[in-house]
């Protein structure tokens, strides 16, 4: 099996092609000069054959948002996919999947939402990523179409877990804002297998939720956190604070969605970490 990946040197990228490498998998991986204007050869060089495509290319969210950076976060994700689309369609034999990621950030905060019911917010990352999915859904009929929208991804290895775990070692963890934001997340592992699981199960299309089953908030995460860590818990960090701090970009810490990953649990999917204890444990172990 051959599978092209978008975004191969980025924190899930390179877990996931140590993960497909171990599963026998020849992996081409598709570096930024493959979307370099006048470089479509070469990407439909490398697309040639391939028996999956997967699209992971974003810049980081976590910087800080100037007019200009904001651009750059529109443009890594949506002329991205175009031009990985573009390339695709052109292709004589296609790929028979194309795994486009997304994120739960599309949603409003107000409600749980499973893949049949949500709403999408007005804010800036929700319409960049309706603009990144509607670039993915230009894909040929004849390609097998997933959007993976992710949640926080929970990992030792990269992301945001190290970073959210390093104030509780000092014993100055604690909870953020209300607390009542909506945390969805999912272990690495997890996310790895389903990335794994939808190449090989054809029934899988559309959007699907790369979260846990288990929905919580940043509450209930903070007091879970400290619970296994054996660390008490001092601290609240109030709104103000992030606004001062970050302005507009503290959205990410400020806002969060509910989601349930109800087609993944249709699909016959088996979570190995349903549940943020068993997660973090694992984690922190």
């Amino acid at each position: 099996m051959k599978v092209a990946i978008a975004g191969s040197t980025g924190f899930i990228g390179k877990n996931l092609t140590s993960y497909l490498i171990k599963k026998g998998v020849e992996v081409h991986a598709l570096g930024r000069d493959c979307f370099l204007l006048g470089q479509k050869p070469k990407l439909i060089s490398l697309l040639r054959g391939c028996d999956a495509v997967i699209n992971l290319a974003g810049a980081p969210i976590n910087s800080e948002w100037t007019d200009e950076y904001k651009q750059e976060i529109r443009n890594s994700r949506i002329e991205t996919t175009r031009y990985l689309v573009q390339a695709i369609n052109e292709l004589e034999v296609k790929p028979e999947v194309f795994i486009s990621t997304s994120a739960v950030g599309i949603y409003t905060e107000d409600e749980a939402w499973s893949e049949e019911d949500g709403v999408y917010d007005k804010n800036f990352l929700s319409k960049v990523c309706m603009d990144w999915e509607a670039e993915a859904q230009k894909i040929s009929p004849e390609v097998r179409l997933v959007i993976p929208r992710l949640g926080v991804v929970l990992s030792t290895k990269g992301g945001a877990f190290p970073k959210m775990i390093l104030p509780f070692r000092f014993f100055v963890g604690g909870r953020l804002a209300s607390g009542s934001q909506g945390f969805s997340w999912i272990h690495i592992n997890d996310l790895l297998a389903i990335f794994w699981w939808t190449i090989n199960h054809k029934e899988v299309k559309g959007v699907i939720h790369c979260t846990a089953p288990q929905m919580c908030d940043n509450l209930i995460f903070t007091y879970t956190l400290a619970k296994i860590m054996h660390h008490p818990i001092f601290f609240h960090i109030p709104a103000f604070v992030f606004k001062l701090l970050y302005g507009e970009r503290a959205v990410i810490i400020l806002k969060g969605q509910k989601v349930f990953p109800y087609k993944m649990l249709k699909y016959g999917y088996l979570f190995q970490y349903p549940d943020l204890k068993t997660a973090l444990t694992d984690l922190y172990r």
